[in-house]
């Protein structure tokens, strides 16, 4: 057995199709420089013509990729969602061209074709009448799915996802829903309904050696729903913390788990995770799942946990979380998928071969909601749940996800690494919200509150950050250009203290990152102080996820500060920050992020991964399990003390952001407003 991290088990981690090779990659066809060209420029080559709820901007031609009209905060896709194309009276007029579309899917070729996967559940064919008083909660959750992903936002992944299509047509789009930029902070928040500043996840990922992890002083969204009576079951992907037994998910409150404890996998089928087995049911290893591409793995087991739920509870709610690894790195598909006319279909104009497998997996794990949301119904449970699906955070184009139009990727703060596709779906919204478009701000701290407090009616701490947005989904905010009325107003996105590349407290404490985007005086701007940029961050274009810098980017050489009016540049293409004319508005948002330094924010918990004998330790507890990560630190103390003291930074813990204000002059970032 291998004894240091990341050392791969070939012997245990490859499987081969019947073709003789690796059933998650494949030869892709060679495809010409004139051919790419064409077909980008062919597909690209759209005018959308739409007026969002704040302002209208002129069409431009954005160079190197064709034409493009980009309206407000317009989605350049297959379905527009905005004032007029899916408005706030009802479903919008393509949902039965959708709804055809995932009925002439031929699902037989590619989802859950082994014969043991042929029956929705193995043990529950039979339906008990639904009786549960709370609403079931079913959250989808995708990993690194970015704007582009989603078929509904997409240029590139028309018909990838049908069936969320279907549920975001028929339910409520999340417009403007905001998360973190990366999957541990974002998934802390989502847990917790607290920023990642409070609670010391500020800063990056558990890793398959980190020994840190959610500390048990915070009530969690499963043990909150315990408490209102729910059964709770996960399935996929944590990402928490398991270094110690106590982290793991049967532990923090759900009855239920199938599904990794960490980042993304080397193999969805062989579940290699830097060289060490990833899959547990529960707390012991799943040893049945390898050869099983992960997303059936799951749909499986949701299948089960309905079935079973709706024979043995069904007077009692169920709040089912499934968060994939899709379309996560590596990114892969079944090799029979990848040879089907699906698979072709999905490709066809792709020219980047990861971007290609981006949306084999995306479509699969469209099929797998599909699939649930059917048994929902087979059940009697859909009429009485409530459906949402998101994505973790932005997009990483380099492994074949995308952001397009947005700006920037995943671990960034412009809009592609924070602003994601999102949707709640339920038969229990009044029928006026079908299909409508939900612009206020939305982030992914606001699910705790919302679902355990508007919509399961639970007690819940005020010191939480997220803010309940149960009643606007509900009933809307009266007018959309009253952001007065909105449940939120501001989203800081982060603040982070230590170094990206040296794990060390940053000095000088002012060169530590922030963003936030907050209303003032009813436009929407956005600060970026010191987001580590020293290549301005591209647009990554659909089809081939190459990178372009427009013209509009004269003077970003070296800036490494920005403010943005989103309203009027939502694409973040002029960089406000040296403008007289906005130095108010960036010393406001600079008090407020200064705000949440001095009474929000707390040490982070963040430590690297294990070294020396806490390294030996570890990969010595994988080896005795047989090769699978598990808790291996049975004596150090789960709640830990940070190793990054806020008070140790050159600023004694004062926020170090004042600064900059007031710094500005004339210059050719841009214009200053008329």
């Amino acid at each position: 057995k291998a004894k240091q991290r990341g050392r791969l088990r070939p012997a245990r981690c490859a499987m081969e199709d019947g073709h003789g090779m690796m059933s998650t990659y494949g030869a892709v066809p060679a495809t010409s420089a004139e051919t790419h060209a064409t077909d980008r420029e062919r597909a690209i080559d759209i005018s959308i013509s739409a007026t969002d709820s704040h302002s209208a901007l002129n069409s431009r031609v954005w160079t190197n990729v064709g034409r493009a009209t980009l309206a407000g905060l317009a989605i350049v896709g297959t379905i527009y969602l905005g004032k007029g194309a899916i408005g706030r009276g009802g479903a919008s007029s393509g949902v039965a061209d959708l709804r055809a579309s995932v009925r002439a899917t031929d699902k037989g070729s590619f989802v859950e074709s082994e014969k043991q996967f042929s029956d929705a559940t193995d043990d529950a064919t039979a339906t008990a009448t639904d009786t549960a008083a709370k609403p079931h909660i079913v959250f989808f959750l995708l990993d690194d799915a970015g704007w582009n992903d989603f078929g509904y936002n997409s240029v590139d992944f028309k018909g990838a996802s049908p069936n969320m299509d279907v549920l975001a047509a028929e339910g409520i789009t999340l417009h403007n829903y905001y998360t973190q930029p990366s999957c541990t902070p974002s998934r802390a928040s989502l847990m917790t309904g607290y920023l990642p500043i409070s609670i010391g996840f500020q800063h990056e990922c558990i890793q398959m050696g980190s020994g840190w992890g959610l500390p048990l002083t915070y009530d969690i969204m499963p043990g909150l729903l315990k408490q209102g009576g729910y059964h709770t079951a996960a399935i996929g992907k944590w990402d928490l913390g398991h270094y110690a037994k106590q982290l793991w998910p049967t532990l923090r409150g759900f009855d239920s788990w199938l599904g990794i404890t960490n980042k993304g996998l080397l193999s969805y089928e062989t579940y290699d995770n830097s060289g060490y087995y990833d899959i547990h049911r529960d707390l012991s290893p799943d040893t049945t799942a390898n050869g099983t591409y992960s997303t059936h793995l799951f749909r499986r087991e949701a299948l089960h946990v309905i079935g079973n739920h709706s024979l043995n509870h069904p007077s009692e709610p169920l709040f089912l979380y499934l968060a994939f690894n899709a379309i996560h790195d590596t990114i892969s598909v079944p090799g029979s998928f990848y040879a089907s006319d699906t698979y072709a279909e999905l490709s066809t104009n792709i020219t980047y071969e990861l971007r290609q497998r981006a949306a084999g997996a995306m479509f699969i794990a469209d099929q797998a909601i599909g699939d649930i949301v059917d048994e929902l119904k087979r059940t009697n449970m859909y009429e009485n749940s409530v459906i949402v699906g998101v994505s973790d955070n932005g997009g990483s184009p380099s492994d074949g996800s995308n952001n397009w139009p947005l700006r920037g990727a995943k671990k960034q703060y412009f809009q592609g690494g924070i602003r994601v596709p999102g949707f709640v779906h339920s038969k229990l919204f009044d029928s006026s919200r079908y299909g409508s478009l939900y612009s206020s701000l939305f982030h992914v701290s606001d699910w705790v509150p919302t679902l355990c407090g508007g919509l399961a009616g639970l007690k819940l701490p005020d010191s939480l950050d997220g803010v309940d947005q149960w009643d606007a989904l509900n009933n809307g905010i009266g007018s959309e250009d009253d952001v007065t009325s909105a449940p939120r107003t501001e989203i800081l996105h982060n603040i982070d203290y230590i170094g990206a590349d040296s794990g060390e407290l940053i000095s000088p404490a002012s060169d530590s990152l922030a963003a936030l985007s907050a209303f003032i005086d009813g436009t929407l701007y956005k600060v970026i102080i010191n987001e580590d940029d020293d290549a301005p961050a591209p647009w990554y274009l659909p089809y081939s996820n190459d990178g372009s810098i427009e013209e509009a980017d004269r003077a970003y050489v070296n800036q490494t500060s920005w403010l943005f009016n989103l309203d009027e540049d939502p694409f973040e293409q002029i960089n406000l920050w040296e403008q007289v004319a906005f130095q108010p508005v960036k010393t406001a948002l600079i008090s407020k992020v200064c705000d949440y330094w001095e009474t929000s924010m707390v040490d982070s918990l963040w430590r690297d991964d294990v070294t020396g004998n806490a390294n030996k330790l570890m990969v010595s507890v994988y080896d005795a399990n047989d090769g699978f990560i598990t808790w291996w630190n049975e004596t150090a103390p789960v709640n830990l003390t940070t190793q990054y003291p806020i008070s140790a930074l050159d600023s004694k813990g004062a926020c170090p952001f004042y600064e900059f204000v007031g710094q500005g002059a004339a210059g050719p970032s841009g214009p200053a407003p008329m």
